[in-house]
């Protein structure tokens, strides 16, 4: 797997899934704090970046590293939405989040995948890593957590479960742990 330069693999991330232990790759970096203009929404508080001298968040900071490697991406985002239907963001507006635009995914294949992993997740979106990215034939999972801040969720674990039922491997999936400077 060809990962972004700036969020290749130098660390794991050890999961417990059914009595085993699974082992992901996980990438460590620093993101620059924002230090301009404030959002005005900030999704409830979240932390703002500096990515290429633009305020996001680390989860869109993540999506524009792929992004900017030749991938596309999408910040899949279930809160407040339907088991079934959750938001793909490919920007973030400084709007609340009811006013974010919905960039929907038209590669066939990908939407195909994401809907038989969320069928074997109890047909639910819930857990999701938060990016989603795609390139030839290669999709990545990327989780976004804070050093010392974050944990994983067990509906994270149930997603990659789900994942690695359907035929996924442990290469589909990215743990980036990120701290601000």
């Amino acid at each position: 797997m060809i990962y972004p330069e700036n969020l290749s693999p130098n660390a794991s991330e050890i999961f417990e899934i059914n009595g085993q232990s699974i082992i992901i790759p996980k990438c460590k970096v620093d993101f620059m704090k924002w230090d301009g203009t404030p959002l005005c929404y900030t999704f409830g508080g979240k932390p703002i970046v500096n990515y290429k001298g633009n305020p996001m968040f680390a989860e869109m900071a993540i999506l524009n590293s792929f992004r900017d490697s030749g991938w596309d991406a999408r910040w899949v985002e279930t809160y407040g939405k339907p088991r079934l239907s959750p938001i793909y963001l490919s920007e973030w507006i400084d709007k609340d989040y009811k006013s974010q635009v919905h960039a929907p995914i038209d590669h066939k294949m990908v939407n195909m995948l994401l809907q038989l992993i969320a069928r074997e997740n109890d047909n639910r979106f819930g857990g999701c890593w938060d990016v989603v990215a795609w390139k030839d034939d290669n999709i990545i999972f990327a989780e976004s957590k804070r050093s010392k801040k974050d944990a994983i969720q067990s509906t994270q674990s149930k997603w990659l479960a789900a994942a690695l039922e359907v035929g996924f491997t442990t290469d589909n999936f990215l743990m980036v742990e990120w701290r601000l400077i």
